[in-house]
């Protein structure tokens, strides 16, 4: 049985349209991460988000997979392989990924003062 949201996606709010594609911890990232392959395999996923849960992972790049954001190319190979590959629906995101990087980077002291060792 798949998942089904409990609050519909507000049609008419394009913020919350967006935001409903990108709304996890781990979806920016993972398109972060793809947008300059060729294909990534879910192991280097994994070994490139060490702090996500391999199993919350696999579950975002399904929902992605099923939002067009990523392809997932399966190869009929023994033992099967599969490579994950961002679309352009998902590269179109990557000015607003850039953004918010910029952003982090920018408020760097918020976060080191909020989180940071004291």
């Amino acid at each position: 049985m798949a998942y089904e949201k409990k609050i519909p996606v507000d049609l008419d709010c394009p913020l919350r349209l967006t935001m409903s594609l990108i709304d996890s911890k781990w979806k920016s990232c993972i398109l972060d991460e793809l947008r300059s392959s060729e294909g990534m395999r879910p192991s280097e996923l994994h070994k490139r988000l060490p702090e996500a849960a391999p199993r919350v992972l696999d579950i975002q790049l399904k929902e992605m997979v099923e939002d067009s954001l990523v392809t997932k190319t399966i190869y009929p190979e023994l033992p099967p392989r599969s490579e994950y590959m961002i679309t352009d629906l998902g590269k179109s995101l990557l000015p607003i990924i850039d953004a918010m990087l910029r952003w982090g980077e920018e408020h760097y002291d918020l976060f080191n003062r909020k989180y940071g060792k004291h």
